[in-house]
């Protein structure tokens, strides 16, 4: 692990340092005492007292002017959840406790992973990793200066129940989210939630229970559906299918006054629903029937020519094309 190898080599050259230090002092005691003669003269007895008196002096010495070492690792907090993983910060400080800006640095989880960050102008790194819920172990290290410092936190989705949706245009589907507080427990009433179905924003707030949720009315199309509470973050994706299927495909381009077109409506709740029809620059509207069928009668066009049969229904459409080549 890079953390353990650092520290390793760290107290290596301490222990390497402190042995020349011990045998350099041992040199000079060794040649001083070479240097003392029969001359020498012999040290008066010394007062009882006075070395009690010397270490009472020492130990009653105030220290509480004495600094402060300087933290050189300040552990932050997880500020972003995400589906499965999180978003962890720590600030670091050089020597003089001033932010250690773009420097690599290093986090190790629950003492087996090992990953890199770089730090900002602010000295705030970022680590950003996929994990289980649960309790989890997080240090952080740097090694200019030296420091390292340990945090434990719990992991828990703030944001739960979120799920990718596959509907067809209005039905009805509504995507819906459970918000948990600081304690993982149940958000009280009235929290705002923020929801994105593509690039539109709405706002909800949540019930007594800690849900929030949004009715889907987009028109056809595959979406990014998300939602944000405080900093955390879910994110779906969302498939609404088209509910206009032509049942009529004009291969039959006999000679008649009119032409037989009928279109089924998919999906649930499909019973009398109003269906559009333009074709030849006039609109036509029926209704479906209880199996979701209506039945348009189109004038037949006089000139020969492609001709577009634009079937609506609410906000979506779907384009058929019908061909005469004879009059």
């Amino acid at each position: 692990m890079k953390i353990n190898k650092i520290l390793v080599f760290a107290i290596a050259i301490v222990f390497l340092v402190s042995i020349n230090f011990a045998v350099a002092v041992d040199e000079n005691a060794t040649h001083a005492v070479s240097e003392v003669d029969d001359n020498a003269v012999e040290l008066q007895d010394a007062p009882q007292n006075s070395v009690a008196d010397d270490s009472e002096d020492m130990i009653s010495q105030d220290t509480s002017n004495d600094p402060e070492p300087v933290q050189t690792i300040k552990m932050g907090k997880v500020t972003k959840r995400y589906n499965g993983a999180i978003e962890y910060q720590a600030t670091f400080y050089d020597a003089n406790g001033n932010p250690l800006k773009n420097t690599e640095v290093y986090f190790e989880v629950d003492d087996s992973t090992d990953y890199s960050a770089v730090t900002d102008s602010n000295g705030v790194a970022l680590l950003t990793i996929l994990i289980n819920n649960g309790n989890h172990k997080i240090a952080a290290f740097c090694t200019d200066p030296v420091g390292i410092n340990y945090d434990n936190i719990k992991v828990f989705d703030v944001l739960r129940g979120n799920k990718n949706i596959n509907m067809y245009y209005e039905g009805g589907n509504t995507y819906k989210v459970r918000v948990f507080d600081d304690n993982g427990q149940p958000a009280k009433a009235g929290k705002k939630v923020t929801f994105a179905i593509g690039k539109k924003v709405a706002y909800r707030y949540t019930d007594k229970n800690g849900y929030a949720q949004i009715k889907i009315h987009s028109t056809p199309g595959i979406y990014e559906i998300g939602a944000k509470y405080q900093n955390f973050i879910v994110k779906n994706y969302l498939t609404v299918k088209q509910v206009i299927k032509p049942l009529t495909s004009f291969k039959d381009r006999a000679i008649k006054s009119k032409i037989k077109f009928k279109v089924k409506l998919l999906g649930k709740n499909n019973k009398n629903k109003v269906i559009k029809v333009k074709f030849n620059k006039k609109t036509y509207k029926a209704k479906t029937n209880k199996k979701g069928i209506a039945k348009f009668y189109l004038k037949t066009p006089k000139k020969v020519g492609v001709y577009k049969v634009i079937t609506s229904y609410k906000k979506t459409k779907v384009t058929s094309v019908y061909s005469k080549y004879y009059a």
